[in-house]
């Protein structure tokens, strides 16, 4: 059957293209054709892959701080077979589960994966000659896009990294899993750390590039999806950690709206409260870094054309100093000020944005692990964040409230948080337990009540707790501890390929029979939400069954394994953690 495959592909080739035989996986952008290849998904099933795909122009030169531009159209065909460089960055978190070829600031890249029965090109070819006809050559992307077909559901994947580092790239986002269950998958880059979220609160650098970004690839999908077999109205937008708060601030944004139709969140919420939204934060931020860039110019313009002329190098040594300084952020969204020919993403306080219900009519899955932040320790020793607490109280309060909450009130916050966690101690365990409560668990339980008192579309919220010894995360970095940590529930629906991909490892995680019913089950909870808008099997209840928060309670449902798992009440602990840290936000946002 292979063989006959490849001689149908050798035979559509030799009639309708002539002039690239060599192509056999294609498909039509509005800026050109673009050559993929042929992959082997989860259970043997293949998909077309299209890497490297640019969704705009490059930021290049005086374009380094702008909105960006619709892509450069290019005759012939696009090799799409490899993906294109990651963005500028300094990587603090990935280490080995990052593998990428290159780094440049022409970054702007989407990888697209269909399976292969779906993509239209192929599709409508071997169709033709499986009834003995010529296949035509189809040239336009008109003729592409005139597919009857209604397109399969577009799962549109932000990918993590605190606003300052990673990329698409399938090392950490395999689209194998998903793309397997006939579901389209695109990541992408976009801008990072200081091009994508320095903000000078002017119209050269308004802040927000990187979420700017998205939305052109967002559009740039929406324009484009027929011609990958997709339904360009059935797109779901995903992300995990600070993807996760892209996502939900997107679905809080005017200048995103109608893109998409359901949000599925992991391990971050747009409230801000593990990142400051604040204009005071994002002024410090701005404040350090041209100082430490040795800018002493107080005109934005001129200060953004001295950052066009400085090297990339220069800049992204700075923007190490400040991942030293901040930890694991440098940059982050800001509330915008409105400015002249620029898109505003942000228009207010993220948490007032919920409380008045925007967003509230887009279904979503709201997501946290039980032990989040074991993921972070070994980057927490290396900044010493015991030493700098000890030093500095202030150090256990959210930045948003240091950059919002009047300079008096500060000391009492944190030793009111102190006194819960560390019970005058203060050590690394503890530490970790703090941030697992306070930027993971406590924004998604926040979220989802704010989401109850508005009512609107379905919202489902779970814990994550499944304990794998052999878990990619484990094994990428050589660490240990009992649970699941940050990331570790994204592994089970997007492929980690740097880790899966190692032939000896990925051997004896093919023999855990029990991590492989992991990965199916949250696959098809995820599926099911892809294409239902629920994640709960239709008139089927082995994947358990999922109720939405309401508004009578505030229910969730926990995942401690790949067996049947139903909505329930907060346990107690959760509740704690909620009204402590209500408690403490209340007391200064009202």
């Amino acid at each position: 059957m292979y063989k006959l495959a490849i001689l149908l592909s050798s035979a559509v080739l030799s009639y309708a293209w002539p002039e690239a035989p060599e192509c056999g996986i294609r498909a039509r952008t509005e800026a050109g054709w673009v050559c993929g290849t042929r992959r082997v998904g989860d259970y043997g099933l293949l998909y077309a892959s299209f890497r490297g795909v640019p969704y705009a122009k490059q930021p290049l030169g005086d374009l380094r701080f702008k909105e960006l531009q619709p892509p450069e159209p290019w005759e012939g065909l696009l090799d799409a077979t490899s993906e294109g460089p990651v963005c500028p960055q300094r990587d603090v978190l990935y280490g080995r589960l990052m593998q990428p070829r290159t780094m440049s600031e022409a970054c702007i890249h989407a990888n697209i994966h269909v399976p292969l029965a779906d993509l239209p090109w192929y599709r409508y070819n071997h169709g033709r000659l499986a009834r003995g006809l010529v296949p035509p050559r189809l040239t336009t992307f008109d003729e592409v896009n005139s597919d009857l077909n209604p397109g399969l559901p577009i799962v549109v994947f932000i990918h993590g990294g605190g606003f300052a580092f990673g990329s698409g790239d399938s090392d950490v986002y395999g689209p194998e899993y998903l793309v397997s269950k006939r579901v389209i998958v695109i990541t992408f880059n976009y801008r990072l750390n200081v091009l994508g979220f320095l903000s000078l609160n002017s119209s050269s650098i308004p802040g927000n590039s990187g979420l700017r970004d998205m939305v052109t690839l967002l559009r740039w999908v929406r324009r484009n999806a027929r011609g990958f077999g997709g339904d360009p109205y059935d797109v779901t937008l995903a992300g995990q950690s600070a993807g996760a708060s892209s996502a939900h601030l997107l679905s809080l944004s005017p200048a995103a709206e109608g893109l998409f139709k359901r949000v599925w969140i992991m391990s971050g919420v747009g409230l801000p409260i593990f990142f400051s939204s604040a204009p005071t934060f994002a002024q410090f931020a701005a404040t350090t870094f041209l100082s430490a860039m040795k800018i002493n110019s107080t005109d934005p313009e001129a200060i953004h054309q001295q950052l066009i002329d400085a090297p990339i190098e220069q800049i992204m040594e700075v923007n190490g100093f400040m991942l030293e300084k901040f930890g694991l952020t440098t940059f982050t969204p800001v509330v915008e000020s409105p400015h002249p020919g620029v898109t505003t993403i942000i228009d207010a306080d993220p948490t007032v944005l919920v409380t008045k219900g925007r967003g509230k009519n887009i279904p979503m899955v709201v997501g946290f692990t039980n032990v989040e932040c074991e993921t972070f320790r070994q980057r927490f020793e290396k900044v010493d964040i015991i030493t700098r607490i000890k030093e500095n109280s202030i150090l256990v309060v959210s930045p948003h409230l240091i950059y919002t909450t009047p300079l008096t009130v500060l000391p009492g916050l944190a030793g009111e948080i102190q006194a819960r966690y560390f019970n005058g101690t203060v050590n690394l365990d503890k530490f970790v337990r703090l941030c697992t409560d306070q930027y993971f668990k406590y924004p998604a339980l926040k979220l989802a009540s704010l989401r109850r008192k508005t009512g609107g579309a379905p919202l489902y919220l779970y814990e994550f707790s499944y304990d794998d010894d052999q878990s990619v995360l484990k094994e990428g970095w050589g660490i240990s501890y009992t649970g699941a940590a940050h990331i570790e529930d994204m592994t089970y629906v997007m492929r980690t390929n740097s880790i899966v991909g190692n032939e000896s490892l990925y051997s004896a995680l093919k023999k855990e029979d029990r991590r492989t019913k992991m990965k199916d089950w949250m696959t098809t909870l995820f599926t099911n939400f892809v294409q239902t808008s629920n994640p709960n099997r239709n008139e089927d209840e082995t994947t358990g069954y999922w109720l939405s928060v309401n508004s009578y309670q505030l229910l969730y449902t926990e995942i401690a394994g790949p067996d049947a798992s139903y909505s329930t009440s907060l346990t107690q602990e959760l509740l704690d953690i909620k009204m402590f840290f209500d408690s403490i936000f209340q007391r200064v946002t009202g």
